[in-house]
């Protein structure tokens, strides 16, 4: 199953547990962008949320393998503009995920502050794909076209700070972008940590916080997106990396920050 066929089983299925498919592993664990993402339609779907993403925090509590996975949303306040939901992920009776997610109407205000915009980077077609090579790079990043522009690829003993580059999904996507696909394209990069390792070495995302800055509607996940990921600090086997997405116009429309733990 590519990654919107995940969303739309996500959409048929409400009020039964989801399939979680094979072929979206990294290591021992399911890809969390896409748990993430399932997390966050079955929100959208049971509460019929009609306002945008504006915020969400998650907790990975335990890897989520392939198979059944349940999860259970929870309203926990509606106001005139913006609602709270909960959702928890679990397999076997087993938590795996947390995440707390804020949705909100657009409201007029007097303070404007713009993100600063896109980097210049190298024109994707000018650089070179990154391959998927099986049982090498993760199962999931064959649903993703890569072009590394900043920083070194994983593993390679780089000195920088930063990592990022181009990305977009493989498979056909719908002609507007949702929230779900930005947290797949965000989450799909590997640590930044990762290009300062000089060999292989193990990691998992600890907890996730993730503002939504603005959703296009002229974008779709086809399109290039960019990203560029910075560490800002990483000590006693723990990272913490902050990172940004632009869609195709340079606008700024994820603003996220992950702690990972690094087992090396």
């Amino acid at each position: 199953m590519d990654f919107n066929d995940v969303l739309v089983a996500v959409r048929d299925s409400v009020g039964q547990s989801l399939d979680i498919p094979q072929n979206w592993g990294q290591g021992r664990a399911t890809f969390g962008g896409l748990v993430a993402a399932v997390m966050l339609q079955r929100i959208e779907v049971e509460v019929g949320v009609q306002r945008p993403l504006r915020s969400l925090s998650l907790s990975f509590v335990a890897p989520v393998v392939p198979g059944a996975l349940q999860v259970q949303v929870r309203l926990l306040r509606e106001g005139k503009a913006a609602i709270q939901v909960q959702a928890t992920a679990l397999q076997q009776e087993q938590v795996c995920a947390v995440m707390l997610a804020s949705f909100g109407s657009d409201r007029e205000s007097v303070v404007q502050v713009e993100h600063p915009g896109a980097p210049a980077f190298t024109a994707p077609d000018q650089v070179q794909a990154f391959p998927f090579i099986p049982g090498l790079t993760p199962d999931f990043t064959q649903y993703f076209d890569y072009r590394y522009t900043l920083g070194k690829m994983p593993f390679m003993g780089g000195q920088q700070t930063e990592m990022g580059g181009w990305i977009r999904l493989r498979e056909a996507s719908p002609a507007v972008v949702c929230s779900s696909t930005l947290l797949a394209l965000v989450d799909a990069w590997p640590p930044a940590v990762f290009s300062l390792l000089k060999k292989p070495a193990s990691g998992s995302s600890l907890t996730w916080t993730l503002s939504v800055a603005e959703l296009p509607t002229d974008c779709s996940g086809n399109d290039w997106w960019q990203y560029r990921a910075a560490i800002q600090s990483s000590a006693n086997g723990y990272s913490h990396i902050d990172s940004t997405l632009w869609d195709k116009h340079g606008r700024a429309c994820v603003l996220s920050r992950q702690t990972v733990s690094v087992f090396a």
